[in-house]
């Protein structure tokens, strides 16, 4: 569950990553996110606010605040620092996110 919760805050903050001013378009995913920058930005605004609610239904108020909060910075530094090398792509992230939720339900 845990998992789950960081890889959406993860697809969150990548959304509104590629939509700031300075990114040039590629193809694809930022094609699509620097035509319509609102629409984007609107998804990963919900997709951060369900992971923000799913940390405080999972740990409680302050809890689950605080692990978003930590979340955010993790993810936000993972993604600025990983990104330019072009690891971010469809296949490396799911074989990580699979990786980490077959690890969390073992553990």
């Amino acid at each position: 569950m845990i998992t789950t919760l960081y890889f959406i805050q993860f697809v969150a903050f990548y959304l509104w990553q590629i939509t700031a001013p300075k990114r040039q378009p590629i193809g694809g995913l930022w094609a699509y996110a620097q035509t319509n920058k609102s629409q984007t930005r609107l998804i990963g605004a919900a997709l951060a606010l369900i992971a923000c609610v799913g940390f405080v239904m999972q740990w409680g108020l302050a809890s689950g605040l605080f692990g978003f909060v930590v979340g955010l910075m993790a993810v936000g530094c993972l993604s600025v620092v990983i990104e330019p090398f072009n690891y971010l792509r469809v296949p490396s992230v799911a074989a990580i996110y699979v990786s980490c939720v077959i690890l969390e339900i073992i553990l």
